[in-house]
């Protein structure tokens, strides 16, 4: 870790509004689960209780073991994986990059499982920090910042690592299945610090994202996947697909930066937090914004493209959606 001094986020002297008990704000399902996703639900958390309990180098030794095995027994979703990457990496790096992915996806389950247990000096000790004073100028103008981010490196152990810097970061929760490990990831992340803001029907989630950055906070929002299939289609390294326009609104009616981040999956159970260049608002319309954010995510998932967990379709040569592995199902039909 770097000597440097971390600003954190907020006002001077304004308490920190968590608004925890989010799980009694989930929606009520529209129709129940079946026997199956049940047990997938038990399952889950089994595998969630005994990656918590058993001592950390076992934990990740298994879970690179899994990652290997995932990507030798599960050859469509290879496939899948492989044509994502293919717009990102060249020919002769593709195998090896998809290989790395698998290892590096079945890694960030095991730091998930275990992020809540992390002590934050040892955290601290084990990761690295660079691009701090794009974060910290943008919130010294006293509106926030729109954290970007895209599924990948180890986004739990990223903010287990900025509440504990007095970072504090709201988060969206797309509703998943089987609900009680969507309701397991809830109280996960409020026991990190995040507030979670379950994504509901009807529910003014854009107002309340607009008060947290008033009181100059972080907002974080994934952006490199679209599970409503309304975002607009657009070009991302060379392909075309749909991405969120969530950023690039929440910028021009609340003025707050975006600010591109990610933590990397570093060798010897370490990490290395990542920021880039901020992109401020000013007059610039929805559409440019969106178009800068594409830039952004371009920049950040090339920073290290094995990191990329694009395990479902991305773009429209990507072949047919299927389980990852055992990933959970949005109630809209997408899957994390």
């Amino acid at each position: 870790m770097s000597a440097r001094r971390y600003r954190g986020s907020g006002h001077p002297g304004e308490p920190v509004d968590r608004r925890p008990g989010a799980e009694g704000r989930i929606p009520a399902p529209r129709r129940p689960e079946s026997r199956g996703a049940r047990a997938l639900g038990v399952l889950w958390t089994v595998v969630w209780e005994l990656t918590r309990r058993i001592p950390e180098p076992v934990a990740f030794g298994l879970g690179d073991l899994a990652g290997r095995l995932a990507h030798r027994l599960a050859p469509a979703t290879r496939r899948r994986v492989a044509a994502n990457l293919a717009h990102v990496v060249d020919p002769a790096d593709l195998d090896a990059t998809v290989a790395a992915a698998f290892r590096s996806y079945a890694r960030y389950w095991v730091e998930a499982f275990r992020a809540a247990d992390l002590d934050p000096g040892d955290l601290d000790r084990r990761t690295t920090t660079d691009g701090f004073a794009h974060l910290d100028a943008a919130l010294d103008s006293g509106r926030g910042v729109i954290v970007l981010l895209a599924h990948h490196g180890s986004w739990d152990v990223a903010a287990r690592w900025a509440e504990s810097h007095r970072y504090h970061l709201a988060v969206v929760a797309e509703v998943v299945r089987p609900r009680a490990v969507f309701r397991r990831f809830v109280r996960l992340r409020e026991d990190i610090g995040l507030e979670v803001i379950p994504l509901r029907r009807g529910g003014d989630v854009t107002a309340r994202l607009a008060r947290v950055l008033e009181a100059n906070h972080l907002v974080g929002l994934l952006t490199d996947r679209d599970l409503t299939g309304r975002a607009p289609e657009v070009t991302l390294f060379g392909g075309r697909t749909r991405v969120p326009l969530g950023p690039a609104v929440l910028a021009r009616r609340t003025g707050a930066p975006i600010v591109p981040i990610t933590l990397l999956q570093r060798p010897g159970r370490c990490w290395h937090l990542q920021v880039l260049p901020a992109i401020e608002p000013g007059e610039a319309s929805v559409r440019e914004l969106h178009r800068a954010v594409l830039v952004a995510l371009e920049a950040l998932i090339g920073l290290d493209p094995a990191q990329w967990h694009a395990f479902q379709p991305v773009f429209g040569d990507a072949g047919p959606a299927g389980p990852p592995g055992g990933g959970c199902v949005a109630e809209g039909g997408g899957r994390r």
